[in-house]
């Protein structure tokens, strides 16, 4: 029966109610299939919004595992308190682990040495320390340079903007954080946490390297506390 052309006044009421009743479930249907169709719309679009998630988060993870650790490790010795002023044989310059005095240093921008004993146990606590030597730069280019006074005075410059730049860091962000220089170095830069190390000239180095380190071994010492 087309019900487009259908005259109603011809129907009976039986009729007419009957055809009542098929329209109401026909609608029905139709709803439902509009709510159904939304439904699944729905879905898709927080599936796709999931997998999408999930594909993010494992991509960043390939990357970061794929991603080389910054320095090398070193061999870990001992963790014994010893008397101030005992010497200790470390197995690094500078020292990555092994006994230590009591007392460790906090965090700051130093401008004088500081005993390694002290320093170790700051690398026990989670510690980053920063030793730099930029004299060590000097000495090398009056070795192998016969420009000595310009050459050297230009790297000086530089190796000095560098630490500038790492003191600068430091105070931005200071926790568990030591800067130092250090006239045993045997290059101009060394990052230490415990049981690793990296050293590196200036023309080696930047920032990005440093906060690669400090993002990797910051707080991942065999003793954790809130200094």
């Amino acid at each position: 029966m087309d019900e487009e052309h259908l005259d109603w006044s011809k129907l009976s009421k039986k009729e007419r109610k009957k055809l009542a009743k098929e329209q109401k479930k026909q609608q029905t249907l139709i709803d439902k299939k509009k709510a159904s169709f939304g439904k699944w719309i729905g879905i898709g679009i927080v599936a796709f919004v999931i997998l999408g998630g999930i594909f993010w988060i494992v991509s960043n993870v390939i990357k970061e595992s794929s991603k080389p650790v910054p320095g090398k490790e070193v061999a870990v010795l001992g963790r014994t308190h010893v008397p101030i002023g005992t010497k200790v044989k470390y197995n690094s310059n500078p020292p990555t682990s092994g006994n230590h005095y009591d007392t460790w240093t906090k965090s700051g921008a130093y401008d004088k040495p500081i005993e390694d004993g002290y320093l170790v146990h700051s690398l026990e606590h989670g510690y980053i320390v920063i030793s730099h030597n930029c004299e060590m730069t000097s000495s090398k280019l009056k070795a192998q340079s016969s420009k000595v006074g310009t050459e050297s005075a230009k790297t000086d410059k530089k190796c000095l903007d560098f630490i500038d730049k790492l003191k600068e860091r430091v105070k931005k962000d200071s926790w568990k954080m030591i800067l130092l220089p250090r006239a045993s170095l045997d290059t101009n830069f060394a990052l230490t946490a415990w049981g690793r190390i990296d050293k590196f000239n200036l023309k080696e180095g930047s920032l990005e390297r440093v906060n690669d380190f400090i993002d990797s071994f910051r707080n991942t010492g065999p003793e954790k506390t809130m200094d």
